[in-house]
């Protein structure tokens, strides 16, 4: 009974500390700093999941998910790079320090370029050359409220530069997650990048990516699996994209509209709120994992081609003191990008 109070206080925290900020996190139209929603861990952009609710010990993992962040990452160096598409590159670094009294505390930075663009005048003539790049700047703390229920919290500096124009952000992301006593389940509610726009780039104000988050996994008692489940976007039900030029009710040649089906319409967009990924585990030293996201799917897909946007897919492999993942996330059929990460157990 103590432990279910626990966590009733720790999400009643929580939810007062969300309703502080979300007048700064309407959702729009379409958000900036979009840097923000980027998987930037191997292990994470493997099995799909914006972030894992379980204890890990890849502080580059944890770091998404303040509030599973634990000692076992204290002194951790977790190093990811992921290329995208032509000239956009994305890297990033983490690290963790475990305090006695005070919880963990972790740092992270995480950098995307988007490569050198010509600078020409109106009438194409190339005058120079410029470059354009994100940074998320992430100070993040975790504490133990009782052996099962821990909070946490993510405090994310973001700053823009693209040529001689730039912008700024502050992100907040408030955690708290529930791990069983045999530690084989876990649970995990986050709210994720509220906060506000500080400078611009020009007179429009811009948006953050606000969303809720519920996540969990489950690590089979009798098989070398564990399960993770994700559902997104909790603050808005209808996620689905509205494209002009391929609308959902069809129009023959005399004007008469077919309408969608509402039950089809209905499934897709409760789909598009779930994420799902397994991990096959056979050591300590291996891993294999998938994951597969309906919305990427939805998004990216071609219409009349075969095309398996939204699976990923990946492994990790432990050497002593170190660990080496990598991962392939299925964008597009002409283009997806690579994670490789590098932890360090110091």
């Amino acid at each position: 009974m103590r432990k279910i109070k626990t966590a009733i206080s720790a999400t009643c925290l929580l939810i007062a500390l969300f309703s502080t900020f979300i007048t700064f996190a309407q959702i729009g139209g379409t958000n900036s700093y979009s840097i923000l929603n980027l998987k930037h861990n191997a292990r994470n952009a493997a099995l799909g999941m914006d972030f894992l609710p379980s204890f890990c010990d890849d502080i580059g993992v944890a770091i998404s998910n303040p509030s599973s962040i634990s000692p076992l990452n204290h002194g951790n160096i977790s190093l990811s790079y992921t290329n995208f598409f032509g000239d956009i590159n994305q890297a990033s670094i983490a690290t963790a320090y475990n305090t006695k009294n005070i919880g963990t505390f972790a740092l992270g930075l995480q950098y995307l370029n988007y490569g050198n663009f010509d600078m020409t005048e109106e009438n194409g003539d190339v005058t120079g050359r410029f470059t354009a790049a994100d940074y998320v700047f992430i100070l993040s703390w975790n504490k133990m409220l009782d052996s099962n229920i821990y909070i946490g919290a993510n405090l994310k500096p973001v700053f823009c530069q693209y040529e001689s124009y730039s912008s700024s952000a502050i992100a907040i992301d408030l955690g708290v997650s529930y791990q069983s006593d045999d530690r084989t389940w876990a649970l995990s509610f986050l709210a994720r990048n509220m906060g506000t726009q500080i400078t611009r780039f020009a007179i429009a104000d811009a948006t953050l990516p606000f969303e809720l988050q519920l996540t969990a996994s489950k690590k089979l008692a009798h098989a070398p699996f564990v399960v993770y489940l994700g559902l997104n976007n909790l603050q808005k039900w209808n996620i689905r994209e509205e494209d002009p030029l391929n609308p959902r009710d069809e129009v023959d040649l005399s004007g008469n509209v077919t309408k969608e089906n509402k039950f089809a319409g209905f499934t897709d967009n409760l789909f598009r709120h779930v994420q799902a990924g397994v991990e096959f585990v056979p050591s300590q030293h291996f891993y294999i994992a998938l994951g597969y996201s309906w919305k990427q799917n939805r998004e990216m897909n071609l219409t009349d081609a075969f095309s398996i946007a939204g699976l990923s897919y990946g492994f990790g492999i432990n050497y002593r003191q170190f660990r080496i993942a990598y991962s392939r996330c299925e964008y597009h059929r002409y283009g997806s990008p690579n994670f490789v990460s590098l932890l360090i157990k110091l």
